[in-house]
């Protein structure tokens, strides 16, 4: 386990080159992060990291499920090997929105596909006996992609073209920035903890709040203040920035609404169930 993954250390999940370089070495094939991550959102130093990573002979592939949306993206210019990700976090696609890969070029047609979908194949409707693989990254497609979620992808990231994801990236550092001082100024006093960078090009478009009552609070805060987070393991709120849509009052509000909801104690009337995902 990599030593920064204790919630105690300043910059918790952050990876650096200091903190990965002991653990690259000549039998290291493939080597693979989150952008940015998930329980903390901590950004990763992409660029740089993937130039470590080079030098000792090794692939990237970046996880990009979180970053998507909400902060630019280059892996052309980066050198990155392999990216994968989703569209129903920023890109607003919601629950069951297609994902997507990237493969740079210079590979395409090294990597083995284990999965022989027809879209892949050269000839498509020759239906031949067998798998001759189209070259280039259509050899990486399976089959119908769902039409209804491709067009919600499509429309939404249309909107992201127009707003710029430059102007977007701003937005998120500036909500969380608020988040922030919200959580020092309201929140830090009533146990909370925060487990995300404060230096806004260290993290993402969510902040993580920590709260030894956090499933508790978590499960409250939807059903008396009718704020909206993730609960994670094991002790983690994470509160996000849309930046497409959420407004910096509705932030303000949102974190009034947790001050009053803990300072008051109501969050204790919630009966914990067994729920998976919230």
């Amino acid at each position: 386990m990599i030593e920064n993954s204790s919630q105690s250390v300043e910059e918790p999940e952050r990876i650096t080159s200091e903190i990965l370089t002991p653990y690259l070495n000549d039998d290291v094939a493939l080597v693979t992060f989150q952008v940015i991550q998930y329980r903390s959102g901590a950004r990763n130093d992409v660029k740089g990291l993937t130039e470590l990573i080079h030098k000792c002979g090794a692939l990237t592939l970046w996880d990009a499920s979180h970053a998507v949306g909400s902060i630019a993206l280059n892996y052309d210019g980066d050198s990155v090997d392999l990216a994968v990700g989703c569209t129903y976090k920023y890109g607003n696609g919601g629950p069951g929105a297609p994902g997507w890969l990237y493969v740079n070029k210079k590979i395409q047609n090294e990597v083995r596909v284990p999965i022989q979908g027809w879209f892949a194949q050269g000839d498509q409707f020759g239906m031949g006996p067998l798998f001759e693989r189209a070259e280039g990254i259509r050899g990486f497609q399976i089959a119908t992609p769902p039409v209804i979620g491709l067009r919600a992808v499509q429309t939404s990231f249309g909107m992201i073209e127009k707003a710029t994801i430059q102007a977007i990236e701003a937005k998120a550092a500036l909500g969380t920035e608020l988040m922030i001082d919200l959580f020092e100024e309201w929140l830090k006093d009533l146990g909370f903890a925060l487990g995300t960078p404060r230096i806004s090009s260290h993290r993402g478009g969510h902040i993580s709040l920590l709260h030894e009552d956090a499933f508790q609070i978590s499960v409250a805060m939807r059903k008396i203040s009718k704020v909206f987070p993730d609960f994670r393991n094991p002790n983690v709120i994470r509160v996000a920035i849309s930046p497409l849509t959420t407004s910096f009052v509705e932030i303000w509000d949102g974190f009034d609404r947790i001050r009053n909801l803990v300072k008051s104690g109501d969050y204790k009337k919630i009966v914990i169930n067994n729920a998976r995902v919230l």
